[in-house]
């Protein structure tokens, strides 16, 4: 299970440069500085939480396999003869850690959270994954990139698109917490008893429903987002826009919604670039005066140094010719 969240992105030279708050950036120059010191919180942290909780709590540190292959540290804490629990991601916490707050105080805090989670379970305590029909309202689906989840592919029904791949979701719904999503796997559809066919069908009717497209220009999301910061003497050539969906969360689908790619070149009335600035979104330039080349040093550049690694998309660009009617990786060199 995985909680989502968003993060800001810079795009510089040819698009308005975007300023990242340091407290948003998990890969400051402090972390790496003081990374050494993480495995052992950890693990101090772990044995923190256990005395606290005494006998009556079972607490394990697991590595959690995420997108594109990352690993998260995170915190299980479990009562016994208790089917769900809590997984709680150690990287916040060390932060806080970094910013003075004591490892008690912090072990606390993480058994404030499985109280309340034990208080206000959600839906899944009512065994809404066990039938398909429970849990098919709340499945979507979402765009991966393939080569950076080969490992994971032989195990998750998928669909190949260019470089990426169509994979399916069940979001849940977490008192105070947001949503969380997990992944659906082969296991699942055995247990489901049913074909890849029903599950890509009913995946793609809650999306194209459930989670519609938005669609503006870059300079309305930017004066809409508090962490953005346009500088002044930065204008794009052209008009930029972004493409999500209206939770703004796993949003980069949309750009695979039936006939979006026509729609947006009627609007543009020309051919354009698709940017995969993130699994959350992407950026859409029309093409005159921009190059292949240039906009794809620009999108590794952004992946490498502003991007958690477990939210970029790919490191290409697309194009789209309008002609042809045919959205194709763009190789121009």
């Amino acid at each position: 299970m995985s909680g989502r969240a968003r993060r800001s992105l810079t795009f510089p030279a040819l698009l308005p440069k975007i300023a990242v708050p340091a407290g948003n950036n998990h890969y400051s120059a402090e972390r790496k500085v003081i990374g050494m010191n993480y495995e052992k919180f950890c693990q101090e942290l772990a044995e923190e939480v256990k005395r606290q909780a005494g006998r009556e709590l079972r607490v394990k540190l697991q590595k959690i396999s995420k997108n594109n292959g990352v690993e998260a540290d995170a915190l299980e804490i479990q009562a016994p003869g208790s089917r769900f629990s809590p997984i709680l991601y150690l990287e916040d916490f060390y932060e806080q850690y970094l910013r003075g707050v004591g490892v008690s105080h912090l072990a606390a805090l993480m058994l404030d959270c499985y109280e309340e989670f034990r208080k206000n379970p959600p839906a899944s305590e009512k065994l809404f994954f066990e039938t398909y029909q429970q849990a098919a309202p709340e499945i979507y689906c979402k765009l991966v990139n393939y080569e950076k989840n080969l490992s994971m592919m032989e195990q998750i029904p998928h669909e190949r698109w260019l470089d990426l791949a169509v994979v399916y979701y069940y979001q849940m719904e977490l008192p105070k917490e947001g949503a969380a999503t997990i992944l659906i796997r082969n296991t699942h559809l055995k247990q489901w008893n049913i074909p890849g066919s029903r599950l890509r069908r009913d995946a793609w009717e809650n999306t194209l429903r459930k989670l519609t497209p938005t669609w503006k220009n870059l300079s309305e999301v930017l004066a809409e987002e508090a962490d953005f910061q346009l500088e002044e003497d930065q204008e794009p050539p052209a008009p930029v826009y972004l493409l999500t969906n209206v939770k703004k969360c796993l949003g980069a689908i949309c750009i695979h919604y039936p006939r979006m790619t026509e729609m947006i070149a009627g609007r543009l009335k020309s051919d354009y670039y698709v940017l995969p600035s993130s699994i959350h979104e992407c950026l859409i330039l029309p093409a005159e005066g921009f190059s292949g080349s240039q906009l794809r040093s620009m999108v590794r550049e952004i992946n490498e140094t502003r991007l958690p690694p477990q939210e970029v998309l790919s490191d290409q660009v697309y194009f789209y010719d309008r002609h042809l009617r045919r959205l194709t990786v763009s190789r121009e060199l």
